[in-house]
């Protein structure tokens, strides 16, 4: 007793004390919350401005949005289907308010500021692409810098320049992108999350050619997706015996094997860089000198082709036998592909009184033999068992597609589940879109993510007003599980994932992929996808790695404008949730 007497008397000593600073600590945090709303608030207006859209339009469809389907899992379908999915799997938690719905791109300022970010640098040169770019900043020596843009320019590329400084610019003849001067969003960004801005806008240009010239912000980029950088383009760098030149000095050793090529002004820094380094002859054959009246050489690596395997196969030609092809996918899964396989019979028996015919095939694609032996339940005797070595979950997918016989196809990973309603509601959308004539792609409307993480993700339609493609550059809208036409997949298969570049979310290439061919992404009302989070998963190693998706064509910075206008097509789909029927 005497204990809680004397720690009573010790909180109000602490609160006494506390007291004179109070109002101060109240006051700044309203200043903080104040600023946090202002840098949100210009983040729509940049976006919404960008887009063509009103923000006032924007802010009302999310709040409609986002109150329709908090409404719906309260006491709704979606609360139906949630109910009916933890019945089956109890690690998925009862719905609650305290459970933010996050809507992309609209989850804080962070990504609308990386997403204005770029298109801040893409317009600022005129969204063209450029043979060479250059990076540097205000600690490097102009004039060797200026020697390294002659040389190239000489050979009659074209050069952009991107000065990284943040406040004093770099001192050259011709024009540079000083990216922190152009884009106030930058200015707001981490250093990590501001290194992403520049390394995509960087690819959105397809240069043949990147230079590293001392820049701390570009040896940021080469830290966390150099071997992507290299992958795309050729990347060389320019070393200087200036003694402020030590970004350069302290980073490019460890990239050396990746380099191309590196540069040095004259002959007496060639030997300066070979003592320091005791450098043997054969690597010595990698310094270029900016005096020699040679040329410097072509970009010598174009950008790596992406593997597309899994296609090797003749795909079915007899016309659909039935509706839906269910393809589950097992790799390593074991004990949990219980609760995968009881939701997967249940949407399937929803599906089937709904009208809809159901081919099941499981795929074991390289399984262990615990995968197999829980896979070889004669309770799973109406599936077909399909052997597979690919080892790639994209190839793996490839190949089933074009063994399947039903009109859509409908993946469905080990580890996850679909709410009941899922294969009726998604055939449903993608029929009602081949009756007006139009190609779509269904995806549920909600993923729940749940396990080792919790979250409420928000499926955006590509109808609505806040869908734009350059969230892909970042992040992406539409996770695999989605349902489609067995065409679309014969069209445009899934590329290989490439680990030792960095290179993987093969979904995130199929959607962008498919909306640049002119499929339209649509969500199936009232329907979920429960992903399980796993510290193994696909996805958190990929994360883990920095993974990025490859540079392709259609996220070129010309291209850009041209799948902004493939948005919202003014359809009621574009009208608020609580306005439709």
């Amino acid at each position: 007793m005497d204990q809680i007497k004397k720690l009573k008397r010790q909180r109000n000593w602490l609160l006494l004390a506390a007291f004179p600073i109070l109002p101060f600590t109240l006051a700044r945090m309203l200043i903080l919350r104040r600023r946090k709303r202002r840098v949100e608030q210009a983040a729509l207006e940049a976006f919404a401005r960008y887009h063509g859209r009103a923000p006032a339009t924007i802010t009302k469809w999310l709040e409609n949005f986002r109150q329709d389907l908090v409404s719906g899992l309260t006491s709704g379908a979606l609360h139906d289907m949630a109910d009916a999915a933890r019945k089956i799997e109890p690690l998925i938690p009862p719905y609650s308010p305290s459970l933010p719905m996050l809507v992309h791109p609209f989850t804080g300022s962070v990504l609308l500021n990386m997403m204005n970010g770029i298109l801040d640098l893409q317009e600022s040169i005129g969204r063209r692409r450029f043979d060479t770019v250059v990076v540097s900043s205000d600690v490097a020596d102009p004039a060797e810098v200026q020697a390294l843009i002659d040389k190239v320019g000489a050979q009659g590329e074209t050069i952009l320049v991107i000065d990284t400084s943040r406040e004093r610019a770099l001192a050259l003849k011709g024009e540079s992108l000083r990216i922190f001067a152009v884009s106030p969003h930058m200015a707001r960004l981490t250093d990590a999350e501001a290194q992403r801005v520049l390394f995509e806008f960087i690819r959105s240009v397809h240069p043949g050619r990147v230079i590293l010239a001392d820049s701390e912000m570009i040896w940021g980029v080469m830290a966390l997706y150099g071997r992507a950088l290299v992958a795309s383009c050729e990347v060389s760098a320019f070393f200087s015996a200036h003694p402020g030149n030590s970004f350069t000095q302290r980073q490019f050793y460890r990239f050396f094997e990746v380099l191309a090529a590196i540069h040095v002004l004259d002959a007496a820094a060639r030997d300066q860089l070979i003592a320091w380094f005791s450098l043997s002859p054969d690597c010595a054959k990698r310094i270029v000198r900016l005096d020699d009246s040679t040329a410097i050489a072509a970009p010598s690596s174009a950008e790596t082709p992406p593997d597309v395997g899994g296609t090797d196969d003749a795909p079915c030609t007899e016309a659909p036998e039935v509706d839906i092809s269910l393809i589950l996918t097992v790799h390593n899964e074991t004990v949990v592909t219980g609760v995968t396989m009881i939701a997967a019979n249940a949407s399937v028996k929803a599906a089937e009184r709904a009208g809809y015919s159901v081919e099941k095939i499981i795929v074991l694609d390289a399984a262990t033999p615990r995968t197999r032996a829980c896979l070889s339940n004669p309770a799973y005797s109406d599936w077909q068992l399909i052997d597979l070595s690919e080892r790639d979950l994209g190839r793996a997918r490839n190949r089933v597609v074009r063994m399947a016989r039903g009109s859509y196809v409908a993946f469905l990973d080990a580890d996850d589940l679909f709410s009941e309603n899922w294969l009726a509601q998604g055939a449903a959308v993608l029929d009602a879109g081949a009756a007006a004539g139009e190609r779509v792609i269904a995806h549920p409307a909600i993923n729940w993510i749940f396990d080792a993480d919790q979250a409420l993700m928000a499926v955006t339609p590509q109808e609505s007003p806040i869908f734009s493609p350059v969230f892909f550059y970042f992040e992406n809208y539409y996770d695999s599980l989605c349902m489609a036409p067995r065409q679309a997949h014969l069209d445009i298969p899934y590329v290989s994932r490439d680990i030792p570049n960095g290179l993987s979310y093969q979904d995130s290439q199929f959607a962008i992929e498919t909306l640049a061919a002119g499929w339209l992404h649509r969500t199936a009302k009232d329907t979920i996808i429960f992903k399980r989070r796993r510290d193994t998963s696909l996805v958190t190693e990929s994360q883990n790695r920095k993974s990025v998706i490859r540079q392709i064509d259609p996220l070129a910075i010309e291209n850009i404008p041209d799948l902004i206008a493939a948005g919202p097509h003014g359809s009621a789909q574009t009208e608020s949730p609580a306005s439709r029927p």
